[in-house]
């Protein structure tokens, strides 16, 4: 196969000669020149060559990935169709004997006339098939690592369309290939979100960002697979260069995932905040003590409403005890400490209360109260302190309560007894009298004045020390109640104390029981007197006056020395 001239003759001899194979296409696509090196190399003879064009659908050529090309898209084809060189291009060439397909690395380049006409096409091409074997095989373990993977694995174009997958990338997102194959990141389909469930904007997807910074990038992300559920993706986004090249030629993201993850923290933060909702909902403060053997312990753990109680913060307890003194009052966190110790060494529950003084409220109540648990650290008290102050408050009220009508049991007895002794006295006076004139009759007439007010006593005694049965919502009149009183201490006091009143108004209808208002009122009375005791002229005033239209104030002034706090607490006492 060799074309005519002697100059011409001459050239291509020596391409006979050459290690690359070398074709020569005329404009109708005819191999006018094959040396042997082509010949051997592609299991033609030259007969069987010149049978052929370069366009010949026997050639049954694959491109690098597999793909057939088409007769025409073949190199010479190719650069007598667009006039320009096509180089290094690498196909899969079936041999003559049809038994094997051999690698090739091709160029063509097209030779005009003097005129610009195409005239003829040089094709040259050397044999790569080790190369291509080599790299088709390191290419199928790469292949094979990838399909193994757990980790999906996605290939993006510089445009975003996917171009293969994984078939762990298939199993997240629930997809085939092909139904992936072309779909980008930003297709509706997905329906990205970021962790708090905002959609992610297509500026913000881990393989745009790749492709328009070159670098790589990753962040979790929420994905709607093929069957509608919601995916939960650890996302990394790498860039895809060619050896030696700077240039991006794709994307490659891998991603995890992570919703069996996902749904499990969100589930652990669903049930702290249910634990922490029933902590508030708690009356007190839920603690952790641990008494790991050190002079103190300490708490591990404090939660609810540790500053309503205490006026500090749970978080300002959690560790060392040294808040803890100046939260009880008088000798409260000793007998605390002793308390935990016995618990200690008995391996029983605390159960303790103690008075604090909160920085608003002043005194209260704690009731302190754990169970032990034996740990690797020590022993663990779990449980609650609890504001107790209105349970105390209503035990002293009952213990008051009862004091007072034991008092006056005590002095219904008395006056009960008096009385009996009066109804001996007076009648006999009378009777004396009536033998008696002059000085004597006068003395016993002070003497039945005398026995007739302590009979007067005596029933206002009774009347203060009757059980009173009546609705402490009824009324009574406090005009009367402080008459009476009056009445009463002019009769026992001393002499030497001023009694006077400056009561302003007729009625004063107040809601109460009569027991409960006189015995206020007396209670005033007789600790007035007692703290002018010593006082040099000892003075008392009771005033009753009207505020305003609906109430009246009752005011018992004295120039005594006063009352000190303790007194003050006890002042609705007998």
């Amino acid at each position: 196969m060799e074309p005519e001239g002697s100059a011409v003759l001459d050239w291509y001899s020596t391409l006979q000669h050459v290690d690359v194979g070398v074709v020569v296409q005329d404009p109708t696509h005819r191999i006018v020149f094959a040396n042997a090196k082509a010949t051997s190399m592609l299991g033609l003879s030259p007969s069987e060559f010149q049978a052929r064009r370069t366009n010949d659908e026997l050639w049954d050529v694959i491109d690098v990935n597999g793909a057939p090309v088409a007769p025409d898209e073949h190199p010479g084809p190719t650069a007598l169709r667009i006039g320009k060189a096509v180089r290094d291009r690498i196909l899969g060439v079936r041999r003559g004997d049809g038994t094997e397909r051999v690698w090739i690395q091709v160029s063509a380049i097209p030779e005009r006339d003097a005129a610009g006409a195409m005239q003829r096409v040089h094709i040259t091409f050397s044999d790569v098939s080790a190369t291509q074997q080599a790299f088709l095989s390191q290419e199928a373990e790469y292949q094979a690592v990838i399909r193994s993977m757990s980790e999906g694995v996605v290939v993006h174009e510089m445009d975003g369309r996917i171009r293969s997958a994984n078939p762990s990338a298939e199993r997240v997102l629930g997809l085939t290939l092909d139904e992936m194959t072309g779909r980008t990141p930003m297709s509706p389909g997905w329906q990205l979100t970021d962790e708090d469930g905002v959609p992610v904007a297509p500026d913000s997807v881990p393989s745009e960002v790749t492709a328009r910074t070159g670098l790589p990038t990753q962040r979790v992300l929420g994905v709607r697979r093929g069957n509608g559920e919601r995916a939960w993706l650890e996302v990394r986004a790498d860039p895809l260069r060619q050896p030696g090249s700077d240039a991006l030629h794709g994307v490659v993201a891998t991603f995890a995932d992570i919703t069996a993850e996902r749904d499990a923290i969100v589930a652990l933060q669903q049930s702290r905040q249910q634990v922490q909702r029933v902590l508030d909902a708690v009356p007190g403060v839920v603690y952790q003590y641990l008494a790991d053997g050190s002079p103190a312990g300490r708490m591990t753990f404090v939660a609810g409403q540790a500053q309503e109680l205490f006026g500090i913060a749970a978080s300002e307890l959690v560790g060392s005890l040294q808040r803890m003194p100046a939260i009880f009052a008088d000798d409260g966190f000793p007998r605390l400490q002793r308390a935990i110790r016995h618990a200690v060494e008995t391996r029983s529950a605390v159960d303790i209360e103690c008075r604090a003084d909160h920085p608003e409220r002043g005194e209260q109540w704690i009731r302190i109260y754990g169970l032990p648990t034996e740990t690797a650290e020590g022993l663990l008290f779990t449980g609650v302190m609890l504001d107790v102050t209105a349970q105390h408050r209503l035990a002293d009220a009952l213990r008051r309560t009862q004091r007072r009508e034991a008092m006056a049991d005590m002095a219904g007895g008395i006056a009960h007894n008096f009385n009996n002794m009066l109804a001996v006295i007076l009648p006999n006076i009378q009777l004396a009298r009536e033998d008696l004139q002059g000085d004597a009759a006068a003395h016993l007439d002070d003497a039945e004045r005398a026995a007739l007010n302590a009979a007067d006593l005596v029933r206002r005694m009774l009347a203060l020390g009757r059980a009173e049965q009546t609705e402490t919502n009824s009324t009574v009149d406090l005009v009367a109640i402080a008459r009476e009183a009056l009445h009463i201490c002019r009769q026992t006091f001393d002499r030497g104390i001023a009694l006077d009143d400056d009561i302003a108004v007729d009625h004063a209808p107040v809601l109460g029981s009569v027991s409960t208002v006189q015995q206020l009122v007396l209670n005033l009375l007789l600790n007035a007197r007692d703290a002018v005791q010593g006082v040099r002229s000892p003075a008392l005033h009771l005033s009753l006056v009207a505020v305003g239209d609906k109430e009246v104030q009752l005011s018992i002034r004295d120039n005594g020395v006063g009352m000190t706090d303790e007194v003050q607490r006890r002042i609705g006492e007998p």
